[in-house]
C-alpha cells in the first residue's frame, strides 16, 4: 500500500511504464524508424515486431525469442501486416 500512495498508481503499473520507457530508449538510439513504413516512432505508436511470423512455424519457440527476427513498427502498421486467417 505503501507504494502504491507513494507512486500513485499501482506499483505493477509503474513497472509497465517503467519498462515500456526503457524499450523505448533502446528503440530511439537503434531503431528510430518504423519497419514497415520507415516513419518515425513515438513512445505511444511503437510495438515489438516479428519479422518472420512465428505462429504456425517449424520452430514457433526459436522465431519468437530470436533477436534476430525481432525490429520494431507502429502498433498501427505491425497490426495491418499481420497475417490473415485463409
Amino acid at each position: 500500500m505503501k507504494k502504491q500512495t507513494q507512486l500513485g498508481m499501482n506499483p505493477s503499473t509503474a513497472q509497465g511504464r517503467l519498462v515500456k520507457d526503457l524499450l523505448f530508449k533502446f528503440v530511439q538510439l537503434h531503431h528510430p524508424n518504423c519497419y514497415h513504413c520507415g516513419e518515425p516512432l513515438t513512445r505511444e505508436t511503437f510495438s515489438i515486431e516479428h519479422k518472420t511470423p512465428w505462429l504456425d512455424s517449424e520452430d514457433p519457440v526459436g522465431l519468437f525469442f530470436s533477436s534476430d527476427n525481432i525490429d520494431f513498427s507502429h502498433h498501427r502498421c505491425n497490426i495491418g501486416a499481420a497475417r490473415k486467417p485463409m
